[in-house]
């Protein structure tokens, strides 16, 4: 019995008294921590400013309440910029930031960015804030601060590299072109591209300025009137500021030709002179003239004379092939010689391709020597293949060049032969498939000439709706 109350005395006082072995613990009173941010750009600074403190550059003055400012007053517009935040009870993981301009805050979790500060005037103050957020969605109450005194940089602009004819020697000479030329320019702004609104350019007038898109970097002038031009161009930013005036022709560039005439094209055929040798004496190009003289008159046709190396280099073949192809389009005929070394007719195939397929008549006599291969991919002809036919070069005097026109009185009609000797290795050209064989010299053995075999030197393609006739010896001979 006396066991039974004392079971029963330990029972109530353990029932009346608090759990020892689970005791509620007391409420914590510490408080979760927001994290610190911090902010990081590459320069120095040249001018520190504090609140209250006015800035005052080109008559513009601005009063400073930012509680920090970083005054740069020769940074540009184009900013990178570094964050970071610690958190000591936490992690962060994500940011808020604002620039000034920007009516809320943007979310991110990046922790760098690139940007380009909208510029509206030659100097503004633009104030940037990054905010932390830790892994509690807590954000930093004192977000990190920087603010930047911008000075707008203007533009600046210059020829694209290559695109102007050059010059060998002085560059007191004349570019020539028909009624039509390109232009091509670089630009650059240490504020970004973005912010170059208007080309602005001029042709011999510079008080009355044309506009054109600010990613314009090319124009083409048509329907240019005959005599002495200059071409004037600049570029302008959205804060108004302009770059320097380049133009061409420049009296002071002696990297280019100082003086730039527009010639008026004359009748319905086209003499080309790709023979820049013959470009000191012309003889080709003046018995060539005559030629076409007595066949249509002295105002029946017009000469484009294309430049290399050393001779009449300002007026080598144009950079732009929508020049090339409007100096084509003029006319329906065209005659195209070259002889012995370099020539431009690789450099204008595609715009001689679409002359032809638009219904123009191209004759390219194209006298190259052996060490200058003609191109079986060119598309404006169809050959098959080439092969140089002699060893020496040697063809003499009155070797004939038998014609293939499917009609006998007219192959024996216009039946050529060797006004004078040759001494250059030329090229038998083999028709392609949708080509046709016009000329091939007489059988080797029928002369003295030293050749074999009857190497073909002419053929004839059509291209559409207009035709090509390549000829492989020079006509001058």
């Amino acid at each position: 019995m006396k066991k039974r109350w004392i079971w029963l005395l330990l029972i109530f006082i353990l029932q009346a008294c608090e759990d020892p072995f689970h005791q509620k613990l007391p409420d914590s009173n510490i408080s979760k921590t927001p994290p610190e941010t911090h902010l990081q750009f590459f320069f120095e600074p040249d001018t520190t400013l504090y609140p209250g403190d006015t800035w005052i550059i080109n008559g513009d003055t601005v009063t400073l309440t930012d509680t920090f400012v970083l005054g740069l007053d020769t940074t540009v517009s184009r900013k990178i910029l570094h964050w970071w935040g610690d958190d000591p009870d936490g992690e962060v993981i994500a940011y808020y930031y604002q620039w000034s301009w920007m009516p809320e805050k943007r979310f991110t979790v990046k922790e760098m960015d690139t940007f380009y500060l909208p510029l509206k005037s030659a100097f503004d103050l633009y104030t940037f804030k990054v905010w932390a957020m830790d892994n509690d969605s807590l954000i930093d109450p004192t977000p990190a601060i920087a603010s930047f005194p911008v000075i707008n940089s203007p533009p600046s602009i210059e020829w694209k590299l290559n695109t102007l004819p050059p010059v060998f020697g002085s560059a007191n000479v004349t570019h020539l072109s028909f009624s039509h030329h390109s232009f091509f320019w670089d630009v650059s702004d240490l504020d970004g591209l973005e912010t170059i609104t208007e080309i602005l350019w001029a042709l011999d007038d510079t008080s009355n300025w044309s506009m054109l898109p600010g990613d314009a970097r090319s124009i083409l002038l048509k329907e240019l009137s005959p005599g002495y031009h200059r071409f004037y161009v600049k570029a302008k930013d959205v804060a108004g500021a302009e770059s320097g005036v380049i133009s061409f022709p420049d009296s002071l560039d002696d990297q280019h030709p100082n003086l730039w005439l527009v010639k008026e094209q004359v009748g319905d055929i086209l003499i080309v002179n790709d023979y820049s040798g013959d470009q000191l004496n012309f003889t080709h190009q003046n018995f060539y003239k005559s030629v076409m003289t007595e066949l249509v008159g002295e105002n029946g046709f017009s000469v484009w004379e294309i430049g290399a190396g050393r001779t009449n280099v300002h007026n080598s073949i144009p950079y732009a092939t929508e020049d090339i192809e409007l100096n084509l389009s003029y006319f329906s005929k065209v005659f195209w010689f070259t002889y012995r070394g370099a020539n431009s007719v690789s450099e204008a195939a595609l715009a001689l391709t679409r002359f032809v397929a638009d219904g123009g008549i191209l004759f390219m006599n194209n006298a190259m020597k052996a060490e200058i291969v003609p191109d079986t991919s060119w598309t404006f002809t169809q050959i098959d293949s080439v092969y140089s036919f002699s060893a020496t070069g040697r063809l003499f005097n009155n070797t004939k060049i038998n014609a293939f026109w499917n009609e006998t009185d007219l192959d024996t009609s216009l039946q050529l032969s060797l006004s004078s000797n040759i001494a250059d290795r030329l090229w038998a050209i083999i028709p392609g498939a949708a080509s046709k064989l016009r000329y091939q010299l007489e059988d080797g053995s029928l002369n003295s000439s030293d050749y074999i075999g009857t190497p073909p030197v002419m053929i004839e393609t059509q291209i559409k709706h207009g035709k090509t006739f390549y000829f492989s010896l020079p006509l001058y001979n």
